[in-house]
């Protein structure tokens, strides 16, 4: 029984039967585990045995291992006559009857004699009682108190335990050992082993097949030649997409992307109780690769199954891929209905994710709405739909077909946080904020300009053009006819149509700030006297306005 233990949980049975389990016949499993198919069928009848003592039914037993035979009735058979013991073993009632005697208060060899057995079987009955105990976490004290024994025999039981323990545990760390040093060649011989005769025959018949088609034969004359049936050739070349395949060699493998190979390595070696960790080191990974591989590849029970694993890596690199809206015609019927109500992607895109928590397939990126409307090559949705976005865009404004390009053409800025500190008292008059307004199509223009004190505001019209010469000759007349007291500052928003502020000498009086970005409670002000402009004829040359008392101050 001991010896079967060790063959059972051995490195070979554990590999026999994952095998088994992920669906792989039994005679390339047995040959690729080294062992006969027979030790097989034997080990695939006690872990039967084994499930069937723990409560399994015979359904659930033969759906753990994964394996069916019709040497299943004899198996069941064995479930009600198996009780664990050798034959040559005392009775189940022979033994009752000595501890039951022996627990009455008689000697071992009296309770022997009691049952009819020697003397020897009852001390090895109580040897193997003593193990149970010290196994079940019974003290030592404990287990003497019960067996009554003394205490040299106590401490020779214990030592004999003990060593057992270390040999056992010795043994299983060498045989673990010999199992990832033999994990390169168990991969190698799994790969040899699923690759039948029939099929190598098939694939040498392919190889002179598309030879012969080369050389111009056609394909009745090629399949003629071979002896095979003229739908073969057909059904070959259909596979190739009707293309004879090139003669260059596949291009082996850079080392970046798991093969075959190693992933039958990490099923092997994760089968064998191995940690990621460990797993990656023997393979020369890193953890975060084998966590990856894990996390991609396993299926809804939990398992790694690496022939499967290795097929689904294949169809997702594959490029060109097709595109997720063309692929599914659900998904884009989604985004078309809400596109036609005028919803943005990023609300789409939160919607489905909100909508359908439980379905990943109806996951998608807004950017992949955006690139399949604005994009010439983009595919899934009509361009229709690209009137339906708020900017009313039909292609893409990137940063290279803006007038700025990449950056800001302003040299020597000087910034917000450089402004005066009497700037932000609003205790004195005369510091400005700047902002331009621009019409539908570029066509027309605005400047307005808001004293932060007073909240006294002026529109200048640019009836030409709102280039930064343009923006900067209206600004100087605009403040050529205001006191000295009234020019101290001007803020203005960084942009391409102020670059010139640093050239205009004219402003003595009247530095340009260029904040970074909105200025704490002024830049609102600024732009809500520019939105309250809008209606204001463009045709007005200078229009001065005073705010609400409303605004904040």
């Amino acid at each position: 029984m001991i010896r079967y233990v060790f063959e059972f949980f051995s490195p070979a049975g554990i590999r026999f039967l994952a095998s088994i389990k992920q669906g792989n016949g039994l005679r390339p499993t047995a040959r690729a585990a080294g062992i006969d198919k027979e030790v097989g069928y034997r080990w695939l009848r006690e872990s039967y045995l084994r499930l069937r003592r723990d409560g399994l039914s015979p359904a659930g037993a033969t759906a753990a291992i994964g394996f069916t035979t019709s040497r299943l009735p004899a198996w069941e058979a064995a479930v009600s006559g198996d009780t664990g013991r050798h034959h040559l073993q005392a009775s189940i009632e022979d033994e009752a009857i000595f501890w039951a005697t022996f627990e009455g208060g008689n000697s071992l060899e009296q309770s022997g004699l009691a049952s009819g057995v020697s003397s020897s079987t009852a001390y090895r009955w109580l040897h193997v009682r003593f193990n149970q105990f010290r196994d079940s976490k019974v003290t030592l004290k404990r287990c003497q108190a019960l067996l009554r024994l003394t205490d040299q025999r106590c401490r020779s039981f214990e030592r004999e335990r003990l060593a057992r323990l270390a040999k056992e545990r010795n043994a299983a760390a060498a045989a673990q050992h010999a199992a990832v040093l033999s994990s390169n060649r168990y991969a190698d011989q799994v790969l040899a082993s699923t690759v039948s005769e029939a099929q190598q025959r098939r694939t040498e018949r392919a190889t002179k097949y598309w030879q012969l088609m080369r050389e111009g034969t056609s394909n009745a004359e090629a399949c003629r030649l071979l002896g095979m049936h003229r739908r073969t050739g057909t059904l070959l070349r259909r596979a190739t997409n009707y293309q004879i395949p090139s003669l260059k060699p596949r291009s082996a493998a850079a080392g970046r992307y798991l093969d075959v190979r190693e992933r039958l390595q990490i099923a092997d070696l994760l089968e064998l109780g191995h940690s990621m960790r460990r797993v990656a080191r023997e393979l020369g990974r890193q953890p975060s690769t084998i966590k990856r591989e894990l996390d991609r590849h396993r299926d809804g029970e939990g398992r790694y199954l690496p022939r499967t694993a290795d097929h689904d890596a294949r169809l997702q690199r594959a490029r060109p891929k097709t595109h997720k809206l063309v692929a599914d015609p659900r998904l884009r019927g989604l985004v078309q209905r809400k596109l036609n109500r005028c919803w943005s992607p990023d609300e789409i895109c939160g919607w489905m994710k909100k909508s359908y928590p439980d379905d990943p397939t109806l996951r998608l990126c807004p950017e992949t709405i955006y690139r399949s409307l604005l994009l010439r090559e983009g595919q899934g949705l009509h361009k229709r739909y690209a009137t339906k976005l708020r900017t009313g865009r039909r292609i893409r404004k990137s940063r290279w077909r803006t007038r700025t390009g990449q950056g800001s053409r302003i040299r020597s800025m000087t910034m917000i946080d450089q402004r005066p500190a009497e700037v932000e008292t609003r205790l004195e008059a005369g510091h400005w904020e700047g902002d331009l307004i621009v019409g539908v199509g570029s066509v027309s223009a605005m400047m307005t300009l808001r004293e932060r004190k007073t909240q006294y505001g002026i529109i200048v019209n640019l009836p030409q053009d709102h280039t930064a010469e343009s923006v900067n000759a209206a600004a100087i007349s605009v403040f050529a006819a205001l006191p000295p007291s009234l020019k101290r500052s001007l803020t203005w928003t960084k942009g391409w149509r102020w670059p010139g502020m640093r050239h205009s000498r004219r402003l003595p009086a009247c530095p340009c700030s260029l904040p970074n970005g909105p200025a704490r409670g002024s830049a609102a002000r600024t732009r809500t006297s520019t939105d309250l402009s809008a209606n204001i004829s463009p045709r007005a040359p200078t229009w001065p306005f005073t705010a609400s008392s409303t605004y904040p101050t």
